[in-house]
């Protein structure tokens, strides 16, 4: 049963709004406790807010760090009906002179003609020898037609192909044709089908002999098993397309100075917008005002980008076009980068990548965000868990205080009832007792 309150109709005092005020004055250590997990989440958010841009930094850092991300190079052939190419991570800025005298070919055999795809080819053993190996491959009676030994031939895994062509011809007009998978003489493949007995034997003619591409480099030959050439040049994949030993035609390889520039400007843009923020939280109404982990990463960014390499010509950003303000913020002038990719494209390059041996600023600035960053025990991330753990312990302490909070308002209000009641009952007693001197 609940307790019975007057609200103040004995006293006349408004006992409810006193409770209440009594009861809120109470309540203002857990109200500043409230207002402190509010900005501890706060705080919280813009940890993530932070860490965003760095992780935008990182991204754009990482397009850069190594040689072959770095490499904005081209390949350009002065006949592509010859050959075509692709620049890689190792491949350095040169002109070359190209002739390609002939392509490589893959062997190509032809049997006599059967009337029928399943025309007896005899049965016993079918002997093909690749690169030295010898593979036996078994027909047996009643798997002994042509179109058997075309099966045999492909689930062998020899690396030799074989097919049937029908010529149209109404007798002898099925050829098994034998391919090797793979250009070039490494590939070339003889077969010997004197183990077979019963029927008629293949016998093959040659059609397509296996040959190596030939051509030649600024007067070098070179040779490949393959038309796909990617030792020869370093860092450049050839592609042969064609050939005419009677033309000669040069290949460039020289720095795509747009996509360069333009990976380098997303790098600057990218960290601008890490300063934009760390300066819009100097403001006194900033949640990371002054805060301890935007003074460390800030620190530890500007310490990596104005520290100099250990050796060359070209140590710093600076150097490259690539300047840092007063204020953190960093200016790319694009003309004096050109001109010093121009002139030490390797020099340059060193600024941004880690090749094993070396490692070069931004590498060293993306080692340092991926650590910032990192999920687990990053700088940030450390930070939230700081904040959650003052959350945490500062609802603990408003739980306890609510209950304290509670105990005394059903005290006070207990105790306002207990006046009202005795305030009654003595308002009582008096009317009584003016009753009765009436008489």
């Amino acid at each position: 049963m609940g307790s019975i309150t007057f609200g103040g109709l004995a006293s006349g005092l408004d006992t409810k709004y006193i409770i209440q005020s009594l009861v809120a004055l109470r309540r203002r250590p857990i109200d500043k406790l409230e207002a402190r997990i509010d900005d501890y989440n706060k705080t919280k958010g813009a940890y993530s807010d932070l860490e965003a841009t760095l992780k935008g930094l990182l991204t754009a850092v990482q397009n850069l760090d190594t040689p072959s991300e770095f490499a904005s190079l081209s390949a350009i052939s002065g006949n592509e009906d010859l050959l075509t190419a692709t620049a890689g991570a190792l491949a350095q800025p040169g002109s070359y002179s190209v002739s390609v005298e002939q392509l490589a070919a893959a062997q190509k055999d032809r049997s006599q003609g059967y009337d029928e795809a399943n025309s007896s080819v005899g049965t016993g053993t079918f002997s093909i020898t690749v690169d030295g190996v010898t593979t036996d491959i078994v027909l047996a009676p009643g798997s002994d037609g042509l179109a058997d030994l075309k099966t045999a031939i492909n689930e062998s895994n020899v690396g030799v192909t074989a097919t049937i062509i029908y010529d149209g011809s109404e007798t002898g007009g099925y050829h098994l044709v034998m391919t090797a998978e793979e250009t070039g003489t490494d590939a070339a493949f003889s077969v010997d089908a004197s183990g077979l007995s019963g029927g008629t034997s293949p016998v093959f003619v040659n059609v397509d002999a296996a040959l190596n591409a030939s051509l030649t480099i600024d007067g070098l030959n070179v040779t490949s098993q393959s038309n796909s050439i990617a030792n020869a040049i370093e860092g450049v994949t050839l592609e042969l397309e064609g050939e005419d030993a009677l033309s000669t035609f040069t290949l460039d390889v020289s720095v795509d100075a747009t996509a360069l520039k333009d990976k380098v400007q997303t790098f600057v843009d990218a960290y601008n917008e890490v300063f934009t923020y760390v300066n819009a939280q100097k403001s006194e109404e900033a949640s990371l005002q002054g805060d301890r982990t935007v003074r460390s990463v800030v620190s530890r960014i500007q310490r990596i980008m104005t520290t100099a390499l250990g050796s060359g010509d070209i140590t710093m950003l600076y150097q490259a076009g690539v300047k840092q303000a007063e204020d953190g913020f960093l200016t790319f002038e694009e003309d004096t980068f050109n001109e010093e990719v121009a002139a030490d494209y390797q020099g340059v390059r060193n600024l941004f990548v880690s090749d094993g041996s070396h490692q070069g600023t931004v590498y060293l600035l993306g080692i340092a965000l991926d650590e910032m960053t990192d999920s687990v025990d990053g700088m940030l991330q450390v930070s939230r868990e700081a904040m959650d753990s003052r959350i945490e312990t500062a609802e603990d302490r408003i739980v306890r205080m609510e209950l304290l909070v509670d105990s005394y308002e059903a005290r006070i209000s207990a105790q306002f009832t207990a006046m009202e009641n005795m305030i009654s009952m003595l308002q009582s007693q008096g009317n009584a007792l003016a009753g009765m001197s009436v008489f």
